[in-house]
């Protein structure tokens, strides 16, 4: 395969892959409706990120699947959920029943986030992975369900699939080294894109995004290395998706736009000070400048 060179994100590229737009009077069912399995008893926040920033780019409704021990504090925090508590135990955070309840949210969900702060657990990976291996809609696979998604084999999956590794994540994924990774980043990206089928995000100073076409994203800040800030990109392109966007769309968007808004942030705050939270409150403002930007 002949090496890609890939296209820097920018207002005019965005211009070639469009959001959908929605009827002035479309209502929040029309807008989308997402899936988020997230959190665990440690991480309950990473739910809460991934569902805020959702939200602040569009997507009519979101519903949060989280061990039932993080279930009060997801809803407390995000009162515009809608929250479905999954059943827990020592084995696990996402154990017996919790394939059903995940299952059963297939119908009306329009696409799904599945991973951020999820548990580590055997039985949470194996709930991870036969949900993948099933699920029809666009899904973004984050964090602990690249893991699970990995030792299951890498199933190709019934839907479309965005990957949001960082390259220790991909490293495991691949068997290599990360130092390896970051010798090869672009090549490694768009081969692997290829062979997964899916469309890859391999997370870094300058993302990359590997899909029906290849890019790279040069906007930023260093505040954006913060805990929490991969939480909120994955809700940004899941919410993207549910909103109709392709998969290369979702997430050429989601990563210039998580970029954008972490500039933004970066402005007001400074690097040293600029938190997970920052960047989905500047989410909207990253949005109206980008879409004033493209429309131009």
């Amino acid at each position: 395969m002949s090496r890609r060179e890939p296209k820097i994100i920018d207002a005019r590229r965005l211009a070639e892959h469009p959001l959908p737009e929605h009827a002035a009077e479309a209502g929040k069912g029309d807008r989308g409706k997402l899936l988020i399995v997230a959190g665990s008893v440690g991480l309950p926040g990473a739910a809460i990120l991934s569902a805020r920033a959702a939200l602040r780019v569009g997507c009519g409704t979101v519903r949060a699947a989280v061990p039932r021990s993080a279930a009060l504090a997801v809803g407390a925090a995000v009162p515009e959920l809608m929250v479905l508590a999954l059943p827990e135990t020592d084995a696990g955070t996402a154990a017996g029943g919790a394939l059903a309840i995940l299952e059963s949210q297939v119908e009306p969900c329009d696409a799904v986030v599945i991973g951020p702060g999820m548990g580590s657990h055997a039985e949470t990976r194996r709930t991870a992975s036969k949900f993948l291996e099933g699920c029809p809609l666009p899904t973004v696979v984050d964090a602990e369900a690249l893991n699970a998604w990995g030792e299951a084999g890498r199933p190709a999956g019934a839907g479309p699939r965005v990957l949001t590794p960082h390259a220790l994540e991909m490293a495991r994924l691949i068997g290599v080294e990360p130092e390896a990774v970051e010798a090869d980043r672009e090549a490694l990206a768009a081969r692997h894109a290829e062979g997964w089928g899916c469309v890859l995000v391999l997370k870094g100073r300058e993302t990359l995004v590997a899909g029906r076409d290849f890019l790279v994203n040069r906007a930023g800040t260093p505040g954006l290395g913060t805990a929490g800030s991969g939480d909120v990109l994955a809700g940004v392109i899941g919410g993207l998706l549910a909103r109709g966007a392709d998969p290369t769309t979702a997430a050429a968007w989601g990563v210039h736009l998580h970029a954008l808004a972490g500039e933004a942030a970066a402005r007001k705050l400074g690097d040293d000070g600029l938190i997970a939270s920052d960047v989905v409150d500047h989410l909207p403002e990253a949005m109206l400048r980008l879409l004033a930007a493209v429309q131009a």
